[in-house]
C-alpha cells in the first residue's frame, strides 16, 4: 500500500470508556432515540506514518462514540467512516483533512422500510440444539468508499431470529434497495446467514442461498423475496 495507508477497520467497542486527548479523537454524536450500543462503525485512518493501529470507545452515558485518531503520538490526517444501526439508512463520514475538520459528526437514524424473508434449512445435524440464524450485511462497497480497491471489512450485524424445529425461520430485513446510497454506492452488497447455537453464541454453519438468488454463496439484496427460500447448510 502507499503512504496513505492505514488503517483500522473495527467494530466499535460499545461499553468501555477511555482517557483520550480532545485533539486526537473524532466524535460521533448519536441522536435519540438510537443508543450508541446499537451503532456499528467501520472506519479508515489515513496518514503518512505507514500502517497504524487504532482503538475506539463509546461513551453511552452522553450518547457519543469516540474514535481515537492518534497512534503512538502520530496523528492521522484523514478519517472516513461507515455508520450503521439495524433498521436505519447507512451514513458515511468523510473528513479528508482533520486539521481543518471540526472532528465531529452526528448520526441520526433514518428508518428504512422492512421486507420479510422466510427461510428453511436442513438442521438435522444439530439435533437437540436451540438454534438462531444471524443475518449479516456484506459491505462490498467499502473499498470504493475508503478508496482502497478490493478492501474487505467485517460485516454489519442485522440481528438474529429463532430457528424452529423444522428448520424454518423468519427475518425482517431493512429494504436496503431504498437507501439513498443504493444507486451510486451501496448496491454492491449481499446478505449472508449463519446458524448460531442460542445457548452459547457459537457459530455452527453458514447458509448458502439458491443459485438463482445468490451473489456468490450469499443472498442478493432485493426489495422482496419468494414466499420461502431453501438454504443449503455448509
Amino acid at each position: 500500500m502507499s503512504k496513505l495507508g492505514v488503517i483500522a477497520l473495527l467494530l466499535v467497542s460499545m461499553f468501555a470508556v477511555a482517557q483520550t486527548s480532545d485533539q486526537d479523537v473524532f466524535t460521533i454524536t448519536v441522536k435519540s432515540p438510537t443508543s450508541p450500543q446499537d451503532v456499528q462503525v467501520r472506519y479508515f485512518l489515513s496518514g503518512d506514518s505507514g500502517l497504524q493501529q487504532a482503538g475506539s470507545v463509546a461513551k453511552p452515558n452522553d450518547n457519543q462514540i469516540v474514535i481515537k485518531t492518534g497512534v503512538e503520538d502520530k496523528s492521522a490526517k484523514g478519517f472516513r467512516a461507515i455508520v450503521f444501526s439495524p433498521g436505519c439508512e447507512f451514513a458515511t463520514i468523510n473528513a479528508n483533512d482533520l486539521t481543518a475538520s471540526t472532528r465531529q459528526a452526528d448520526f441520526q437514524c433514518q428508518k428504512l422500510d422492512t421486507t420479510s424473508l422466510h427461510g428453511k434449512a436442513d438442521i438435522s445435524n444439530f439435533a437437540g440444539k436451540q438454534l438462531q440464524v444471524e443475518a449479516l450485511y456484506m459491505c462490498h462497497w467499502a473499498g470504493k468508499f475508503f478508496g482502497v480497491p478490493n478492501l474487505a471489512i467485517s460485516p454489519f450485524s442485522l440481528g438474529k431470529a429463532k430457528v424452529e424445529n423444522d428448520g424454518t425461520f423468519a427475518v425482517d430485513l431493512p429494504n436496503f434497495s431504498s437507501d439513498p446510497l443504493w444507486n451510486n454506492l451501496s448496491h454492491n452488497a449481499a446478505l449472508t446467514f449463519v446458524l448460531v447455537d442460542a445457548a452459547n453464541g457459537q457459530r455452527l454453519a453458514q447458509l448458502s442461498a439458491p443459485r438463482d438468488l445468490s451473489h456468490g454463496n450469499a443472498l442478493k439484496i432485493a426489495a422482496s423475496y419468494p414466499p420461502e427460500i431453501s438454504f443449503a447448510v455448509r
